[in-house]
């Protein structure tokens, strides 16, 4: 068996919070709570029941899923565009942007903060959409 590169990505599934801990020790880039992701899940529709329907078109077998797309997709090199100018083009492919990750960094940003402030996007960079299944 191959040993994981620095550069590896390994996720791993919990059910017991308390093992979040031993995640720090290990080469485990990221994790997920199966437990506490139920739980938000069922206090979003517990709060708002039309979120259930949201939930259960994202998590469907057919239908729309997350994806990552390039950026070129919906822009040119160096283009001056804020994130809903970037939304509106995707919707014109049935798609929905909901974040981003610049060529230079590692972090995706869901759901910017900031999103009326213009920026010069590259081709390089990534998108996360939710679109039909291709």
């Amino acid at each position: 068996m191959q040993q994981a590169s620095d550069k590896s990505v390994i996720i791993s599934q919990i059910l017991d919070p308390r093992t979040k801990n031993l995640l720090s020790m290990s080469k485990i880039s990221d994790y997920v709570l199966s437990n506490e992701l139920i739980s938000m899940a069922l206090a979003m529709v517990a709060e708002d029941r039309q979120i259930n329907d949201v939930l259960e078109k994202l998590f469907a077998e057919e239908g729309n899923e997350m994806q990552i797309r390039g950026a070129n997709l919906y822009l040119c090199e160096g283009e001056e565009l804020n994130f809903y100018e970037v939304l509106l083009r995707a919707r014109q492919r049935r798609e929905i942007v909901i974040g981003y990750r610049l060529a230079n960094t590692e972090k995706v940003v869901i759901n910017p903060p900031a999103k009326t402030d213009r920026r010069k996007w590259s081709v390089k960079d990534i998108f996360v959409v939710i679109a039909d299944k291709e």
